[in-house]
């Protein structure tokens, strides 16, 4: 009888951990960033999604000012490494048709305020996303 409570009580502490380790990280999620092309604002939404055991951030749908928009789905982060509001990952920036990979630096202002920086070619920027509930 008291194996079968050690048992028992092995077994609450064994599922306790797995849920735990499988919440979702803290970036799991739409996020939108705004940028600014031709005097006009464009706005794209991005998705955080766990894809066997890594992260990585997927451009989803892409509109304009006016709400006028598409889905787009292309990957727009990989190899993402975060923990402790920080982390890194290779953000992808097409140029021309070309895909790059760039590294790129997360931190995570509050819960709901992502910054994205990364410097390319001499040229250097600091995006904020904000998550989308």
């Amino acid at each position: 009888m008291k194996a079968l409570k050690i048992i028992t009580v092995l077994v609450a502490v064994l599922v306790s951990i797995t849920n735990l380790t499988a919440q979702s990280n803290p970036l799991t999620g739409k996020w939108e960033a705004e940028y600014e092309e031709n005097n006009e604002k464009i706005y794209v939404t991005y998705e955080f999604r766990n894809e066997n055991g890594k992260h990585t951030c997927y451009t989803t749908y892409i509109k304009d000012d006016k709400g006028r928009g598409e889905e787009h789905e292309s990957l727009a982060l990989k190899d993402i490494v975060f923990g402790g509001g920080k982390g890194t990952g290779k953000f992808i920036i097409d140029h021309k048709g070309k895909n790059y990979e760039v590294r790129a630096n997360l931190k995570l202002r509050d819960d709901n305020t992502l910054i994205v920086s990364y410097s390319a070619w001499g040229y250097s920027d600091n995006e904020t996303w904000i998550r989308l509930k």
